[in-house]
């Protein structure tokens, strides 16, 4: 058997990771690696369930400071709540909360449904539709648009941008950038787009926009002004990203298996099952990164500090310590919810109420116009292969124009 060894940046891992994340997790669930580049750093991974969720949890021990140095000749350290610790990520955390929370979010429902019938309204006139590109994508991207206060009038620009954002954090897992070129230009195109955003509101009234809100915060002394931007293009990509993948690969296996279809329209109510089973058998974020400050032994390994991890939290949500029988998707399973696609600990996701809410109301709307849609067989989904996220990146949805489209159901 040959030795194990694991390149972030294999484009197979991107398709099927799946049997190579068992095999990490039964002979070697603590790995040491070399990086990509000489430019890269080393690196640990880390695969089980049990494991991973301690070291998220584990705020004296481990960091979620990652960025820090030199990469492709720009010095990073960003001012974000992903890349920080208390006492920051404390402050930006609570900012965050007021801005995500239960208050703000009980405002969207009935907004994100006219977005959504927009959407499948639009989508219902064609005979066919790219659904990466005409739904997944832009049904996030105008809801985070709208709620940050910021134009669209760029959407590629802005789409490409966000996705930098990713690819550049798979660099600094390890990654080969010859695999994502100029991620990090375009990383920093997003960084300046929202500075002009948060500049241009300074003196201003407020616009009733959570970039206003950052911006009423700076003036106020409890923001910088770096703080305010880190935030503003966090809030759009990570905004955009998991959901886009949600609902993409959500789609594709409602298309792809009709027993499942049936059911979901038949039992809607089993719709939040269906999202969390997804987000635990094809989570969007493969993994995160952290950095030791102490020592951790782990299965015999020792990492010492300052080491960085890469942390997969989707081998730890397919791993069978957790879930039994964890390649089978079910929307049963009773412990789903437990999966980690939103991490643990300090920095679990703030906007997981928003991309719950978004992807429910979305399935559940698209459930009574399933019969009218299906999957292109000449051109089949297609997954990322780029660093970053998991996922369908292209699926060609055929749409019968013989049937009237039906009224919108609230199920």
């Amino acid at each position: 058997m040959t030795a194990l060894t694991y390149d972030p940046a294999d484009p197979a891992l991107k398709v099927d990771p799946w049997a190579f994340y068992q095999r990490l997790r039964d002979e070697a669930p603590v790995l040491s690696c070399t990086g990509a580049t000489p430019e890269a750093e080393n690196f640990y991974v880390m695969t089980r369930y049990d494991d991973i969720a301690m070291l998220l949890r584990d705020k004296n021990r481990v960091s979620a400071h990652v960025v820090d140095r030199l990469l492709q000749g720009a010095f990073l350290d960003l001012p974000a709540m992903v890349n920080s610790d208390a006492p920051v990520h404390t402050k930006l955390r609570r900012v965050t909360n007021r801005a995500l929370g239960p208050r703000a979010v009980s405002s969207l429902p009935l907004r994100v449904q006219q977005l959504i019938d927009e959407l499948i309204g639009e989508m219902l006139s064609k005979p066919e539709v790219e659904f990466v590109e005409e739904f997944t994508t832009e049904l996030p991207l105008r809801l985070v648009g709208e709620m940050l206060g910021v134009p669209l009038d760029r959407k590629a620009e802005i789409t490409r941008w966000s996705e930098a954002v990713l690819e550049t954090a798979s660099l600094i897992g390890g990654g080969d950038p010859d695999l994502v070129p100029g991620c990090t230009e375009d990383f920093l195109a997003l960084v300046n787009f929202i500075d002009e955003q948060a500049t241009g509101r300074v003196g201003c009234p407020h616009r009733g926009d959570l970039l206003s809100d950052l911006v009423s915060r700076e003036a106020a002394g409890e923001l910088s002004h770096d703080e305010v931007v880190a935030m503003g293009w966090s809030f759009l990509s990570a905004g955009k990203d998991t959901t886009m993948y949600l609902l993409g690969g959500g789609m594709q296996m409602l298309l792809a298996d009709p027993l499942l279809a049936d059911r979901l329209i038949a039992e809607p109510e089993r719709t939040d099952n269906f999202i969390e089973e997804y987000l635990r058998f094809n989570s969007p974020t493969q993994l995160v990164l952290r950095r030791l400050k102490e020592d951790i032994e782990l299965h015999g390994v020792v990492m010492p500090a300052g080491s960085l991890v890469d942390v997969l939290v989707g081998s730890a949500n397919r791993d069978p310590r957790k879930f039994p029988d964890p390649d089978v998707f079910d929307i049963d399973r009773p412990n789903a919810a437990d999966h980690l696609a939103f991490g643990a600990g300090s920095h679990f996701c703030p906007g997981t109420a928003v991309a719950r809410m978004l992807a429910g109301l979305a399935f559940r709307a698209l459930y009574p116009h399933l019969h009218r849609l299906s999957l292109d067989p000449e051109r089949p989904p297609q997954m990322r292969v780029k660093p970053g996220a998991f996922g369908i990146d292209h699926m060609d949805i055929l749409v019968s124009q013989d049937t009237p489209a039906l009224a919108t159901a609230r199920l």
